[in-house]
């Protein structure tokens, strides 16, 4: 594995944005002899409810060994910035990396968004959200070809009573979910927000390819929030699968899911 560590990606604010960048060995045999010379990217993008996490520790790291080429991204967090900076920053390293694809060697035009829960959710944004002139830079590229959303928070919009669980901290202006959005939640501004930060909002059918993972045990994002994503793609035709994991929590391993994960990615790239 060949890694390029703390590149800086994007400076705002007084804020230095930096990523990691893993490629496969050129002496290392992958799983798959006819994996191409430039190996398709994974854009990854960590958990933590918007206010916590990093990116040192990414979640499909173990693809890199299977031929993929993945980036794991830092961005703002709600304790420096509210929403929509933190889908702003997810953009921007996109469109770093695709700049930067031939200098490293892998795939601009092969790139999956994933990420696990406030990760996911932003991944999922990432993937419905093309297009949006408000968070991207004119003339650039921000496509992504597949998205793996592992349990992200899909709808904040509090009139889903009891959707984030049975939290009675949503009513507090100082909630994970207000300090994400900047607004109290049940405010009108918070619900314009809320609005807006979801990813179900931007569906017109032209989405990339979605696998969603998530547990029906799940006590942080409960489990319909994916059932939400996944219906609102079925119902645009955008090929969607969400795997269930019974009795899963807040964390997805095992055999069972990475294979799940491998099978999607192969098939796709």
């Amino acid at each position: 594995m060949i890694q390029y560590l703390d590149i800086l990606y994007k400076q705002i604010d007084g804020v230095d944005l930096y990523l990691d960048l893993y490629l496969p060995s050129s002496k290392e045999k992958t799983e798959f002899p006819s994996v191409p010379v430039k190996p398709p990217l994974i854009l990854w993008i960590h958990g933590g409810a918007w206010m916590h996490g990093d990116r040192k520790s990414p979640h499909l790291l173990w693809q890199v060994n299977r031929g993929y080429a993945l980036a794991s991204i830092e961005y703002r967090l709600s304790c420096q910035a509210h929403f929509p900076a933190h889908i702003i920053d997810c953009k921007d390293a996109l469109a770093y990396l695709k700049r930067e694809a031939d200098k490293y060697g892998y795939d601009a035009n092969r790139i999956i968004a994933a990420g696990d829960s406030a990760g996911g959710h932003l991944a999922a944004l990432m993937g419905t959200s093309i297009g949006q002139k408000d968070w991207e830079q004119p003339g650039l590229d921000y496509s992504v070809q597949a998205v793996v959303d592992y349990y992200g928070p899909i709808t904040l919009r509090g009139e889903w009573p009891g959707i984030l669980g049975a939290d009675n901290g949503l009513k507090d202006p100082d909630s994970v979910q207000s300090q994400f959005l900047g607004a109290d939640l049940f405010s009108k501004q918070g619900r314009a927000r809320a609005a807006v930060a979801d990813p179900t909002t931007y569906i017109d059918g032209g989405e990339p390819p979605f696998l969603i993972l998530h547990g029906d045990g799940d006590d942080v994002v409960p489990y319909k929030q994916s059932v939400y994503l996944r219906n609102a793609l079925e119902r645009a035709g955008v090929p969607v699968s969400l795997y269930r994991s019974f009795g899963g929590g807040h964390s997805l391993s095992g055999h069972d899911v990475t294979s799940v994960v491998d099978a999607f990615l192969d098939y796709h790239f």
